[in-house]
């Protein structure tokens, strides 16, 4: 195991871009019902404003719908008489917000929405958002923290790192990748995975790193639902003997897994009581950042 000295903290900054399009159609639609919304608080525009709330309600109950809906069923949803509904659909569509299917009595979120989807870079809002309280995390527990995002091929990428105060401290990692079943985060990540995924993965060896990297699958099942019930993911001498580390998940609005924080130090310096220490400080972050991301509905995927 390699380590550096450091004598101040320290961050490092990369971008890893992520995509989800139909979950982005859902939440750039609640990006612009929030904009409308924030245009409908001018008293001077009375008039106008009553429009853009209807529209606003009726791009709410489509998105609601996902798969589409019928003009008169979204006219229910949004307490509209069905004229007013269908005047609404017409004009955003012709502005490419929804996408009207009239053979199949069909209303969906538009191209104009898609093509300001693919605008829309998760992982650097997630970066931006956690960066400052990286910093604010590491000086609390006083150990390197790191930010890793999934990327679009479902990995995890990490993308800041935050060296602690620590004289003897774990080299940077930035931009590096680590074998999920021996990693903190790795192993959070997997949690995520649903049974079909999951025997994908197991299909191929887990290599041993060290004598306490888990190889099995029996015991690698085991350690996930463990981190499951728990809510957060450890590791101790199984990725490098001599290193220990804590994870906790950062979610989006809809429950994907968009990345995670993890705390890592010396095992002997971070003992089971203070990684239990660590993970509740990391919570605290995690909420706050969820809490923020929520406020972003592009990060909703």
């Amino acid at each position: 195991m390699e380590w550096i000295w450091a004598s101040t903290g320290q961050s490092v900054a990369a971008v890893s871009a992520l995509s989800s399009l139909r979950r982005r159609y859902v939440a750039v639609a609640r990006h612009i019902l929030s904009t409308m919304a924030t245009m409908a608080t001018s008293r001077e525009a009375s008039k106008f404003n009553q429009s853009v709330q209807k529209a606003i309600t009726l791009l709410r109950a489509t998105a609601a719908a996902g798969d589409g809906a019928s003009v008169s069923a979204l006219a229910r949803a949004a307490g509209l008489p069905r004229a007013t509904a269908l005047r609404l659909i017409q004009t955003m569509e012709s502005e490419g917000l929804l996408l009207r299917v009239p053979e199949a009595d069909r209303v969906l979120l538009g191209p104009e929405l898609l093509r300001l989807a693919r605008r829309v870079d998760t992982a650097t809002l997630l970066h931006e958002v956690a960066r400052a309280r990286l910093s604010e995390l590491s000086e609390a527990v006083r150990e390197t923290v790191t930010l890793s995002v999934v990327a679009p091929d479902g990995g995890l990428d990490l993308v800041d790192q935050v060296v602690g105060p620590q004289h003897l401290v774990p080299r940077s990692w930035l931009g590096q990748r680590f074998p999920l079943h021996a990693s903190s985060s790795g192993k959070l990540l997997l949690s995520t995975y649903d049974e079909q995924r999951l025997e994908r993965f197991l299909r191929d060896p887990l290599p041993a790193l060290t004598p306490h990297t888990i190889t099995t699958k029996r015991a690698l099942r085991a350690e996930l639902d463990r981190i499951r019930a728990q809510g957060h993911a450890t590791t101790v001498d199984e990725l490098e003997e001599g290193l220990a580390g804590v994870s906790v998940g950062i979610y989006g609005e809809l429950g994907a897994l968009l990345g995670a924080i993890n705390v890592s130090g010396l095992s002997q310096r971070l003992d089971e009581t203070a990684r239990a220490r660590a993970v509740e400080h990391v919570r605290d972050i995690v909420d706050d950042i969820e809490a923020a991301l929520q406020r972003h509905p592009s990060a909703a995927a």
